[in-house]
């Protein structure tokens, strides 16, 4: 038997009302002709539903791609927003910034490293990224910082993230750590 399972639906299967972002809905897979088939509903119909053939059943939470592809999470990124104001200073600081908050965006998967290169004789490297949310090239340069720059720069992001995290707590009277679970 080939096990292929579909995509949540967009609507209910019985009543056909069209599923809202985050609803919970009720999604079950059923033998039929010896393939599995998925059936999504609504919670009302869901209860109406009869349970005979049924494989396997859950609960998911509908998310509508079309609300998703609107506002991407990571655009409102403060680690974002600092390196975008770090990488347009000259200030070595500002730079050794950009460069820490360039590589924790790569591994946050929201830049793609696309080039490295060596420039004036191994004193400067560049790093070419993909912002994978804005769409557009960024160019990081690393002019071998020193031990001391590259933890003062830490710091100063850590310092930053702290602030911006607990002004978001002092506004929403919750953390945005306690808001996801």
């Amino acid at each position: 038997m080939e096990i292929k399972i579909s995509k949540s639906a967009r609507t209910c299967l019985r009543c056909e009302r069209e599923f809202i972002h985050e609803e919970e809905v009720s999604s079950a897979v059923r033998i039929v002709e010896q393939q599995l088939q998925r059936e999504d509903y609504c919670r009302d119909c869901w209860d109406a539903v009869e349970r005979d053939n049924i494989y396997s059943y859950w609960s998911p939470k509908f998310l509508d791609p079309r609300v998703l592809e609107q506002v991407p999470e990571e655009s409102f990124s403060p680690l974002r927003k600092l390196f975008y104001e770090a990488a347009e200073s000259e200030v070595r600081e500002d730079q050794a910034k950009a460069f820490l908050a360039a590589q924790l965006l790569r591994r946050q998967k929201v830049f793609r490293l696309i080039k490295e290169s060596d420039e004036a004789e191994g004193e400067l490297r560049l790093y070419l990224f993909s912002d994978r949310v804005g769409n557009r090239l960024v160019e990081v340069r690393d002019p071998t910082f020193s031990y001391k720059e590259l933890d003062a720069a830490r710091h100063t992001l850590v310092q930053y993230l702290r602030s911006t995290e607990q002004q978001e707590t002092d506004d929403n009277g919750k953390s945005p750590i306690d808001q996801s679970a």
